[in-house]
């Protein structure tokens, strides 16, 4: 007969699966930072395409503005709506070209309008736009003065 020595159990026994425990919480805290960088990316997309849509209004008003500053004995020419006498066809159709453009390139229902505040002082153009991805109303003010 034969006498086998006992042996205790390992006290590791106990502590089995917290290596498991401790992948899945660091998987969770990953996952989580994960889906923060995402929503980052997206609003930095979101305001990357407003401020595209920003300088794209600057520089269609600037282009309108200098324009008038070019023609400035056809001032009136460049008001939408039309206000006063025009004296030039050429100046009259470049300034309708120009509001077909704006509205072209500009998202959501776009207004833009051309004052001349006195007899040839000083020119305002105002575009409306909606913004893309907020849906909010923005403008764009710009005024240059035309006296000859």
């Amino acid at each position: 007969m034969r006498l086998t020595a006992h042996r205790p159990a390992p006290r590791r026994r106990a502590a089995r699966g917290v290596g498991l425990i401790d992948a899945l919480i660091a998987l969770a805290i990953l996952a989580f930072g994960l889906l923060a960088l995402t929503r980052l990316q997206g609003r930095l997309v979101a305001q990357a395409t407003e401020s595209q849509t920003r300088l794209v209004a600057t520089q269609l008003g600037d282009e309108l503005l200098s324009t008038a500053l070019v023609d400035v004995g056809n001032a009136a020419c460049y008001t939408l709506p039309q206000a006063g006498a025009c004296g030039s066809a050429n100046a009259e159709d470049g300034t309708a070209d120009w509001a077909d453009r704006v509205e072209a390139s500009l998202p959501g229902p776009v207004t833009a309008t051309s004052t001349l505040d006195g007899p040839g002082e000083r020119l305002t153009v105002v575009i409306t736009w909606q913004g893309k991805a907020s849906g909010d109303t923005r403008s764009l003010t710009m005024t240059t003065d035309v006296r000859p």
